[in-house]
């Protein structure tokens, strides 16, 4: 398959799950993030802001939060520029952005990107090798070119998004760790 067959099978496959067994799948990845060497050992963790059917993030933020770690979220410019790490202190902070996503209204409390211990990234697909196949705007791969080298670059995934190979491209970043519900 390629890249938006693949899009477009894993979206379904993620839709089609019902309310309890998105939970229980959420519930795993929830325990098995915040108890991660890489969670633990962040001080600041760039987190994606969930929706829909993706692995939930809400509640991992909301984790973070109380555990007095330096949450930043994406906030986009554009698609030409990027997007920027904002600093939040609530998810009551964030309103509907570009595609639907919670973002912060402005972009007042930016923080340096070199500054992440912690990427926690979106994808629709991923594989064994660190792959990783995102929605197809280039956000996050533009966006780690200015995070420190030895920042941890972690997926949240159910099993089912797990391909034994991912279609990549020289400009393609690589994850180090993905967590799914198994």
């Amino acid at each position: 398959m390629n890249k938006v067959e693949i899009r477009k099978s894993i979206k379904s496959l993620r839709d089609s799950m019902n309310k309890n067994e998105k939970k229980l799948k959420d519930d795993e990845i929830f325990n098995k993030v915040i108890t991660s060497r890489s969670y633990i050992n962040a001080k600041t963790i760039f987190i994606y802001v969930s929706m829909g059917s993706e692995a939930d993030t809400h509640r991992i933020i909301n984790k973070a939060l109380e555990d007095n770690k330096l949450i930043c979220v994406p906030k986009v410019i554009n698609r030409k520029e990027g997007m920027k790490a904002i600093k939040i202190k609530s998810l009551s902070e964030l309103v509907p952005g570009n595609f639907g996503v919670l973002e912060p209204v402005s972009f007042e409390s930016q923080i340096n990107p070199a500054e992440i211990d912690l990427l926690i990234m979106p994808g629709l697909a991923f594989d064994k090798f660190g792959g990783r196949l995102g929605y197809g705007a280039g956000y996050y791969d533009r966006f780690l070119q200015f995070v420190k080298k030895e920042a941890r670059k972690l997926a949240l995934a159910y099993s089912f998004q797990i391909l034994d190979k991912v279609p990549m491209e020289d400009y393609d970043v690589f994850i180090d760790e993905i967590i799914t519900e198994q």
